[in-house]
């Protein structure tokens, strides 16, 4: 039997217990009495050569590398398609000789990988280094050489959701860049990254502020690059940015009161209203309203926010926030499904 307490290695748990023939590792559990191989464990480790990724530029000088990656899969994650296996098979088999990069942190935090990836610029590389954060040499190369927008910088483009959706992710790839510039004391570069995104997209094919679906998403990563830009010194853009956000959380929460029976309700009271019932516990608020709870909630809490940034940096002249922006999650499309499960 497998101890759930214990860590097993990656490498011969894919080769020889799920690719393995041998009954004891499959079972018959589905209603059409297909054979399924067996995932018995969620703890893994993957060894770290570290003469190799010192050598090969996975690492950097001053990194603190781990003699072993611990990768512990989600409690929720009750089995694995050919997607999630090819990509444990993959990192088991490397044997850090190649780097291996991802596109988005979601799946990531279900396979236990996510505590074990830097941002590169847009991608996501594995390193044998706990929370690796952002590679700030190598991303802002990336961005200042290497980023393209598609022709957002040309007149009267239109993106449509799925392309405002990509430019999103480069948004929050470029202001995570930049608080982590910022923080390592290079402001300068941290302005040249945000201002080169701003330049290249046209606010006028894809503005700061717009309502969109994913929870706010738009608004709220362009409150992240807001931040950044406080942080970095740049007011100007920082401005511009909050005022186009500001103007459509506001035109946001007048709509979402105008459902109501009180249109003229001050704005933190339909808020505690919405957030009473986002956890459940009653909330006076319309029929109407109730379909927008969480846009209600997320639009107060920016405001929210964008109020406590003006009177920090008004006040504090652009000193860097205690905390990190934290990244949200980008939402990618569903994994393609496979026929092929393997049971936890």
């Amino acid at each position: 039997g497998f101890d759930d307490n214990k860590y097993y290695d990656l490498y011969d748990m894919v080769k020889n217990v799920i690719g393995s023939d041998d009954p004891k590792y499959s079972t018959n559990q589905t209603e059409d009495g297909t054979t399924i191989n067996l995932f018995p464990v969620r703890k893994f480790t993957v060894p770290v050569d570290e003469n190799l990724v010192k050598t090969n530029g996975t690492v950097h000088a001053g990194d603190s590398v781990v003699k072993e990656l611990q990768i512990n899969m989600s409690q929720g994650k009750n089995y694995l398609l050919k997607n999630d296996l090819a990509i444990y098979a993959v990192i088991a088999a490397n044997k850090w000789k190649r780097p291996i990069c991802f596109t988005s942190t979601q799946e990531l935090g279900n396979l236990g990988l996510d505590k074990y990836v830097r941002l590169t610029g847009l991608a996501y590389q594995l390193v044998p280094v706990l929370n690796g954060g952002v590679d700030n040499e190598t991303s802002y190369k990336t961005v200042m050489d290497n980023f393209a927008y598609g022709g957002a910088d040309k007149q009267g483009v239109y993106y449509d959701e799925e392309n405002r959706r990509h430019l999103n992710s480069i948004r929050l790839a470029v202001s995570q860049i930049a608080m982590s510039l910022v923080q390592s004391g290079k402001k300068d570069s941290a302005k040249n990254v945000l201002e080169s995104f701003d330049k290249h997209v046209l606010e006028s094919n894809f503005p700061y502020g717009m309502t969109s679906n994913r929870g706010n998403q738009q608004d709220f990563i362009s409150v992240n690059f807001m931040e950044a830009a406080f942080a970095a010194g740049d007011t100007a853009l920082a401005k511009k940015v909050e005022a186009s956000v500001k103007k459509d959380l506001q035109q946001q929460m007048k709509y979402y009161k105008s459902l109501g029976d009180n249109p003229g309700v001050p704005d933190e009271q339909i808020a505690e209203q919405a957030y009473m019932m986002m956890q459940g516990k009653g909330g006076n608020l319309s029929d109407r309203q109730t379909q927008f709870i969480q846009d209600i909630v997320s639009s107060y809490q920016m405001l929210m926010r964008i109020d406590q940034m003006d009177k920090q940096y008004s006040s504090s002249q652009g000193a860097v926030p205690a905390e990190k922006v934290q990244p949200t999650i980008i939402n990618k499309p569903p994994a393609q499904k496979s026929d092929t499960k393997t049971k936890k």
